[in-house]
């Protein structure tokens, strides 16, 4: 069997294609591919892992975090903050050990064979000949139970984080501020945690411009109309553009927003915003940590969102087939 690459109308070999064309046959929005929703979950998975360890850094080091609910991000101060850092851990051990078995499981269902050799008698004590026959076995399934109980008690003590933190911050809206001590920071002033903003900045200031702003409003709105008309038209992938460009967009304007907030907290390039200023002098930790945020939700938007907004479209561009 043989497959042909969509843009270079070449064809190949089963086995023989370039990794390249190997992996857009994977990834095509045009065919229906197990392997490539897997690897577009795994990468998305992947790349989760190093923003949930660096949100709980940054809980630890800022004394300060927030939590993402349904209505938005929930500020979480002093011992909410070490809870949610807690849970960031957690859900990161869980996300690298649901990787790590899944590559054992691939290793390990490979299928097994046997040679074993048999001889024909002509007569006894009279060897004929040896014939060779190879038994293909099937694979053997691997051990998950361990890996199952640490999956589940990692996310089990995610649950419990999470949910203490946000009884502690419902009982300090209602005036009650146990949880908001000790407000332990580490390092409340580390500007490391921001990195790259020290060099960026002046390049990233350029997305935190009113213009630029709106005229991403007016890309993403635009892209909508255009997408939800050509679903109406009943045009295959209609939706695949919005997927691909709008988590872009939003990353874009959380760069700009780190840029500015980081640069006009501390009066670099002439920019001097009073409310911010108060904000890093008073409570440094809430400031850097909301920098780091906007930061992270941009990079987060592109590494995560980005293959699982393709994945989605992806399968209704196969059922619109």
């Amino acid at each position: 069997m043989q497959r042909m690459s969509a843009t270079a109308r070449t064809v190949y070999p089963r086995g023989e294609a370039p990794r390249w064309v190997s992996l857009w046959q994977r990834l095509d929005p045009r065919q229906d591919s197990p392997e490539g929703d897997a690897l577009l979950v795994r990468t998305a998975l992947l790349c989760s892992v190093p923003i949930m360890l660096a949100h709980g850094v940054a809980a630890l080091m800022y004394g300060h975090s927030a939590m993402l609910t349904p209505g938005g991000f929930i500020d979480m101060p002093g011992a909410c903050a070490w809870l949610t850092a807690t849970g960031s851990f957690a859900l990161a051990l869980a996300a690298v050990d649901w990787l790590m078995a899944e590559d054992r499981a691939a290793r390990q269902s490979q299928p097994r064979s046997i040679t074993t050799t048999h001889t024909i008698w002509r007569a006894p004590g009279q060897p004929l000949r040896q014939v060779e026959l190879k038994t293909t076995l099937p694979p053997v399934p691997p051990s998950t139970t361990g890996s199952y109980r640490l999956r589940a008690g990692c996310l089990i003590v995610a649950g419990i984080a999470c949910a203490s933190a946000l009884v502690g911050r419902a009982l300090l809206a209602l005036g009650l501020d146990a949880f908001a001590r000790p407000v332990i920071a580490f390092a409340s002033r580390a500007e490391w945690p921001l990195w790259p903003l020290q060099m960026t900045w002046p390049w990233l200031l350029q997305f935190a411009r009113d213009d630029f702003v709106l005229g991403l409003i007016v890309i993403g709105v635009a892209l909508f109309f255009l997408s939800q008309v050509l679903s109406w038209r009943k045009v295959r992938g209609a939706w695949l553009p919005l997927a691909l460009i709008a988590p872009v967009l939003v990353a874009l304007s959380h760069l700009g927003s780190a840029a500015y907030d980081f640069a006009a907290a501390r009066g670099l390039g002439g920019l001097r915003d009073a409310d911010l200023l108060i904000a890093l002098a008073s409570d440094p930790g809430r400031h850097n940590f909301y920098t780091f945020l906007s930061l992270w939700v941009a990079i987060g938007c592109v590494a995560v969102v980005l293959p699982l907004c393709y994945l989605a479209c992806r399968g209704t561009t196969l059922s619109d087939d």
